[in-house]
């Protein structure tokens, strides 16, 4: 069997694609999809918000077109399988509800977006040469290009206004604005009431080269909740774990949940009781699939500080896959985990809006090979790209335990591994005034963490952050004499406190991950291995307590011409920010400036095994902007090959399991795995030379009735070889360099070919 498994690549395959399609497009309103599903709406908002919820299983194919005209739900019992290389556009509704055009701050809106609930499953299993698409109703970079765009969406045109629902169910038709007759013409999203006397066009905007850096927020994103632990309204110093589940009571029309405990409210959905909570107890909890995903322009923000992201996971399980993942130009965070146990792979962050990961509630699972690019605001001749500056970027991640105030367990001490995270780079990020008048300090910097968050992270880099390197935040305010290691829900804490007992989670766990146990030697539950910190604290500002290397952008170059190490920050203060004035620190936290980064933190971190600052890693990634050149391999000796990567090796079986023979800095040694079947990819930001390896595999069978697996390899290139026994969840079984090029074999002598199945996959890294 001769295959490229899941790393065959199609040139060029968005934008080769465009305009190759020219037979009849079949569009699938999902709304009016047959017997298969019904509309609900929601109960007692001020406005009516209505959701499409799948009765049956059913499948979504490549040949259609599918809209998601406003929430898609996936409920209890049913599975929801989307066939590789399928397209699903979405749409965003129209704000004409209010006298100012937005939608009634307590009613949300009904974007278009997927929202797997608990008990429901989705089958998403693209591959790189069919990759399956969500995107805004009006984006023409896909295989078939604008054909695949629907030429008008309206319905019972009465006196020039299109109300947008007929008998409360949507269908796709076209029609002509101009000459209100039936025909050709641009088309129209429709959300809520009609407005008065006017049809509310909403055109194509996404025509040339240029804007499609500047869209965000046009629909939803994808929602998946599981049963998974949240630790949410747990008890001070309680555990989620031995404390009930409590759905608690939403009050749907202003969107509060009261009386909860072990779950969370998925953002937007507060009008659906029934399907609108994530978390359980059940960490090996499944939602199901999701490969091969390139998801663009998402984000919708339904209300102040509730928008949602590409990826919004609510206490998903361990069991459930999630990996090669992409999104373009989110205008919130590209992946977001209130709890749960969920694992990523091979994941790629482009330009977030806020975060491009956000971790929460307790989240515990593992993350690696994970790329994030943020700020695409300037092109490199300094051109803006007409993307709102709120819109470009915050810190590198961020990462949160349970709300403010609250020391309940399980702590949040997920693991990163082999990340390379891309900050906002050398550009001015001013002050801004909050709506209650006080000024707001958000520096950029590296990872972010707050209220008992931390992480272990190994063999990643963090570079550009214009603030500084980190993060790492106490709610004491600046000036407060309290030591360090005082005050239960500190991050400083998971940092610097050394604990013993609890599991490597404080709440008792002591299964996968055993790195902190009863008996155990005592360490922090965070802690930084082999991470690089590169051109961190450039940019300066008059801002008290945020320092930096250059006033100016002019100030850098000058020195830039004349000195090697223009890229080395000036001492710690550049490179660790010793307060920020975030206004959810504490209940009258609004003006107040909050320590972060004490002098005994920074001791700590510096002294950390393999940590280094303003060492270059040798990727290509110009400093002052995000639209062209960027190679994100890492070219430098030290950083290709550590000689003392510390991976654990000791975390569970296939998707679980972290490759511990990743011993390098960063997301990518050698393939750029991110290559050819996500938007970031066709967008030109990459350098040409920066390509994917792409190996050809064949299995076979030796004497002994052993698989023997043959791969081509390319010269001083190192491969993982994984398997799996269900083509689900697959775990790294052999790593091995090329040294030459060539077929390279290895046979599997812990597996004999019989009734079970055996899948193998061999990926570059």
């Amino acid at each position: 069997m001769k295959n490229k498994l899941l790393l065959s690549i199609l040139a060029a395959f968005g934008l080769a694609g465009a305009s190759s399609q020219a037979q009849t497009v079949t569009f699938v309103d999902v709304a009016t999809s047959g017997d298969y599903v019904r509309i609900e709406t929601g109960t007692g908002a001020s406005t009516a918000v209505d959701a499409t919820v799948l009765t049956r299983s059913q499948r979504w194919t490549k040949d259609k077109v599918y809209i998601l005209a406003r929430n898609v739900i996936v409920p209890s019992g049913v599975t929801l399988t989307i066939e590789p290389g399928t397209l699903i556009r979405a749409e965003r509704p129209s704000k004409g509800q209010g006298a100012s055009g937005a939608e009634a701050a307590l009613s949300p809106a009904d974007p278009g977006a997927l929202v797997v609930a608990r008990g429901g499953r989705i089958i998403a299993a693209g591959t790189s040469d069919a990759p399956i698409i969500f995107t805004t109703m009006d984006d023409p970079n896909v295989p078939g290009g604008a054909a695949t765009i629907p030429a008008y969406e309206n319905y019972a045109i009465t006196n020039g206004i299109g109300s947008g629902i007929v008998a409360n169910r949507t269908q796709l038709r076209t029609w002509d604005v101009a000459t209100g007759t039936p025909g050709q013409g641009e088309y129209t999203l429709r959300g809520g009431a009609p407005i008065a006397g006017a049809v509310n066009s909403y055109t194509n905007d996404i025509t040339s080269a240029q804007s499609y850096w500047a869209i965000d927020g046009k629909w939803g994103g994808i929602v998946l909740a599981g049963y998974a632990e949240v630790v949410m309204n747990i008890a001070n110093n309680t555990s989620a774990l031995t404390t009930s589940i409590n759905n608690g009571t939403i009050n749907v029309s202003n969107g509060n949940l009261s009386g909860p405990s072990g779950v969370q409210l998925i953002e937007g959905m507060a009008s659906f009781p029934v399907y609108s909570l994530g978390g359980g107890d059940n960490d090996n909890d499944d939602s199901g699939i999701l490969r091969f995903i390139d998801l663009r322009y998402g984000g919708y923000v339904i209300a102040a500080d509730k928008e949602l992201n590409s990826y919004s996971f609510y206490g998903v399980g361990k069991n459930t896959v999630a990996e090669f993942l992409a999104d373009w130009n989110n205008a919130d965070d590209s992946y977001e985990l209130w709890g749960g146990a969920l694992n990523l792979r091979h994941c790629v962050s482009a330009f977030p809006g806020d975060d491009g990961l956000d971790t929460d509630q307790g989240y515990l699972g593992t993350v690696q090979f994970f790329v994030q690019l943020q700020n695409n605001a300037v092109d490199a001749s300094g051109n803006t790209s007409a993307r709102a500056t709120v819109n470009i970027g915050d810190s590198m991640s961020e990462n949160d335990g349970p709300e403010s105030g609250n020391s309940a367990v399980p702590y949040s001490v997920y693991t990163l591994a082999n990340a390379t995270f891309v900050g906002r780079g050398y550009n001015v990020i001013a002050e801004r005034t909050s709506a209650n008048g006080y000024s707001l300090i958000e520096p950029a910097t590296g990872p972010n963490y707050k209220d008992n968050g931390s992480a272990k992270v190994y063999n990643s880099i963090f570079m550009d952050s214009p603030h500084g390197a980190m993060m790492i935040m106490d709610r004491r305010s600046v000036g407060d004499t309290g030591n360090i290691g005082s005050g239960g829900n500190s991050a400083i804490n998971r940092f610097y406190v050394a604990r013993s007992s609890g599991g490597f989670d404080a709440a008792g766990r002591a299964a996968d991950l055993a790195t902190t146990d009863n008996g155990a030697a005592a360490a922090p539950d965070g802690l930084f291995n082999n991470v690089w910190f590169f051109r961190c604290g450039l940019l300066d500002t008059s801002i008290a307590g945020i320092d930096g290397k250059y006033a100016s952008l002019s100030e850098l170059n000058a020195d830039k011409a004349t000195n090697s190490n223009w890229w080395v920050a000036n001492g710690t203060n550049n490179l660790f920010p010793d307060r920020t004035d975030r206004s959810q620190r504490g209940s009258n936290g609004n003006g107040n400036s909050f320590r972060a980064n004490p002098a005994a933190l920074i001791t700590v971190i510096t002294n950390s095994p393999g940590v280094k600052f303003d060492q270059d890693p040798g990727l290509s990634v110009p400093y002052n902007h995000r639209l062209s050149g960027i190679d994100l391999r890492v070219t430098t000796a030290s950083a290709r090959d550590l000689t003392n990567s510390a991976i654990p090796t000791n975390y569970g079986s296939g998707n679980r399991k972290l490759n511990a023979d990743a011993t390098f800095v960063g997301a990518v040694r050698d393939n750029s795995w991110f290559r050819g079947w996500n938007f970031a990819s066709q967008s030109g930001i990459f350098a040409n030379t920066a390509q994917a390896i792409v190996p050809n595999v064949v299995i076979s069978v030796d004497a002994n009735n052993r698989p023997v697996v043959t791969y081509g390899a390319e010269a001083n290139v190192k491969y993982t070889i994984e398997a799996s026994a269900d083509n689900k969840g697959y775990a790294p079984v052999r790593t091995e360099s090329s040294g030459t090029a060539g077929n390279k074999s290895w046979t599997d002598t812990n597996n004999t070919v019989g009734t079970a199945p055996l899948f193998y996959r061999v990926i570059a890294l």
